[in-house]
């Protein structure tokens, strides 16, 4: 059973997008979701958009419809990874990769790999999945472990209740808006200023 959330802006405005109806995916609001973009509009044409927990992939879509060169999506979930498949195959001529997998596993790999300018995106499913209580902190951990330079701004979506660290390795946090029972942090290199 999937229901439907559309694109918001950019060249893919109003493209439905299946969403898997689970307890562990939910959509990003909408209201969130723009003022992700208001902040990101001069930084996101031309960069690697990286979707640490994929869901439907709406986050990084979005990414692509406002000017990302590419979007890569990481999805644990079999049954969300076909859903976020799905509605990458609406796109025309994009450069898109997704990979089924442990978040925590891959993602340390895909990030060396990147060799343009990249913005890491993650949405961790708080405290639904079994074992998950500690989530946020094995995010903290991989976001502190990160390397590659091109790396240059790490945004989370987050429990409002949740203190989030004022560092992570060589990420501080810049800025921070809540939206209800989620919040959106945004951490930058501590050389870069977005």
């Amino acid at each position: 059973m999937s229901s439907s959330i559309r694109v918001i802006g950019g060249k893919y405005r109003g493209l439905g997008l299946e969403m898997r109806d689970s307890p562990t995916t939910r959509p990003t609001k909408s209201i969130l979701k723009e003022s992700l973009f208001n902040v990101l509009q001069s930084e996101i044409g031309g960069r690697v958009f990286v979707e640490g927990f994929g869901g439907s992939g709406s986050v990084g879509i979005e990414a692509l419809s406002r000017g990302a060169r590419e979007a890569i999506f990481v999805e644990y979930d079999s049954l969300s990874l076909e859903v976020l498949r799905k509605n990458l195959s609406k796109l025309k001529d994009e450069k898109t990769k997704s990979f089924l997998g442990d978040s925590f596993v891959l993602l340390p790999q895909i990030l060396e790999g990147i060799e343009e300018e990249g913005i890491l995106y993650l949405d961790p499913p708080f405290c639904i999945r079994e074992n998950m209580q500690d989530i946020y902190k094995k995010c903290f951990a991989m976001v502190e472990k990160i390397k590659n330079p091109q790396i240059f701004l790490v945004i989370f979506e987050h429990l409002s209740t949740y203190e989030m660290p004022k560092t992570l390795g060589n990420f501080c946090i810049i800025k921070a808006k809540k939206f209800g029972k989620s919040t959106l942090s945004y951490y930058v290199k501590e050389s870069r200023d977005v």
